[in-house]
Order: structure tokens, then sequence, then C-alpha cells
């Protein structure tokens, strides 16, 4: 864009003012203060704020500049237009994994709320991404926001559900197992090597409770053929081997 036709507003501080235009100007505007006046340039900006950061690239510079507690009132600023803000799920899991506090990061989900996230995860693929850079509590959360049925029609295969159950957290596995369904999840699953993954991917006790809700047929049915079984075998911890044995019905030597 023309620079001449960039609209710019101005900023008083300390009798200096100076005009801002861009994400980056404001970006090096706030470098140069150093913190000490970072709110009171937030506010003057006030409902430009979003023209000024403009796209995803803007936000992230913007985040980097700014102290936690001024990260929350941009965020609050954006308000509904963050969403289109950041566009796409790979610019919001390089948000996340930008940011380093719980709270700053919780504002941006509920900011974003269930429309904003549905809009910006689209594939279970990007899903895996954004919870790869979150955490505890975070996890849950964006969780939560999605609900249930969209999270069904996102986890559709075994590699999907192997990948966002990578990207948890043992509490987040079980809350969205939970969610999906034991019995359903178990269905995703195709052949030894999902099989195989899936239990990997979890705890020891929440491997147990899957194998528990799945039948002695499910899993000669899943795992159908020699090659299966030693791609399960050699992956599967001693443990998980002992629990799967048991389950078929047959003997298992460490």
């Amino acid at each position: 864009m023309d620079p001449s036709r960039i609209k710019r507003y101005p900023v008083t501080i300390d009798g200096e003012t100076a005009s801002i235009g861009t994400a980056n100007e404001l970006a090096v505007a706030l470098d140069v203060l150093q913190g000490q006046y970072d709110r009171a340039v937030l506010e003057q900006l006030g409902p430009a704020l979003a023209e000024i950061v403009g796209g995803p690239l803007g936000f992230e510079r913007l985040l980097q500049s700014l102290a936690p507690e001024d990260q929350l009132y941009l965020v609050d600023a954006l308000g509904p237009r963050l969403a289109d803000i950041i566009r796409e799920a790979r610019h919001l899991r390089d948000v996340f994994a930008a940011l380093a506090v719980v709270e700053v990061e919780l504002r941006i989900l509920d900011t974003l709320g269930t429309d904003g996230l549905r809009a910006l995860i689209n594939t279970a693929q990007e899903l895996a991404e954004v919870l790869g850079w979150l955490y505890g509590e975070c996890d849950r959360r964006a969780i939560e926001l999605l609900g249930t049925p969209y999270l069904t029609r996102l986890i559709r295969s075994g590699s999907d559900v192997c990948a966002v159950m990578d990207a948890l957290d043992a509490e987040g596995q079980l809350d969205l197992l939970d969610r999906l369904g034991w019995a359903h999840t178990s269905r995703l699953l195709h052949d030894g090597a999902d099989l195989a993954h899936f239990m990997r991917a979890l705890p020891a006790h929440l491997s147990a409770r899957l194998l528990a809700e799945m039948t002695r047929e499910q899993l000669t049915t899943l795992i159908g053929n020699r090659q299966d079984w030693q791609y399960v075998w050699e992956r599967l911890e001693p443990d998980e081997c002992r629990l799967l044995a048991e389950k078929l019905g047959v003997s298992y030597a460490a």
C-alpha cells in the first residue's frame, strides 16, 4: 500500500505527538517508550486499534512489544474483530507459540469464542497444531468452546484422533475422550498402526480404559494380519502389551 494513503492517528505523550498508522509503527513506538506509556498509547488509539493491527503478523508483533496486562487490554480492544485479524489456524498457533502467560491465552480463546475458533480451525491437524501450544486449562477451554458436535466432525479417522491426543496432556485427553465417547473413538481406529499410535499417545491408565471399552472381536478385526501384530508389539510398552494380550486371551512374554 502507498504509505501516503495509510490513515494515521495522533498519539501524544509528554507533549510530543506522533502519528501511528500501522502495527509496525505502533510496535516501534512502544519499544522506544520501553513500557512506560504503553497503556496510554493504546487507550488514545482506542477504536482505531483493529485498523492499525491489520492482520495476524501485526497482532503477533504488537503482543511481543507489550507486557501481559497490556496484551490483555489489546485483546479486549480488538474484541469481536479478533478472528478476522488472526485469519487462519496457523496464525493462531503462532500467536500461542509466542505467548507465555496462561491468562492471556485464555483471554484470546474467550474473545474468539465458539464462532471465532470454529472459523479458524477447520481440520483435526489444525486443531492439533493449536492445542500443541496450549497447556492445561487452556487446552480444555479450547475443547469446550469448540463443542462436541464440531469436534466429532473434525476428528474422523484414527490419524486424526492420534494427532489431537498427542497435543493434549492426560487431563485434556480424558476430557476429549469423554466428550467424543470411548466407543465412538475406538471405531475411528482402522488397523493395528492406529491402535499402536493411539495407545502410545495415552498414559497407561487411559490405554487400559480404552482396551476395556473394546471387545476381543473388535481387536482381532483391527489387528488383522501378522504385519499389524508385529507393528503393535514393537511399539507398545510391555505393560500395554500385557494388557492387550490379556484382552485377547493370549500369552505374552516381555
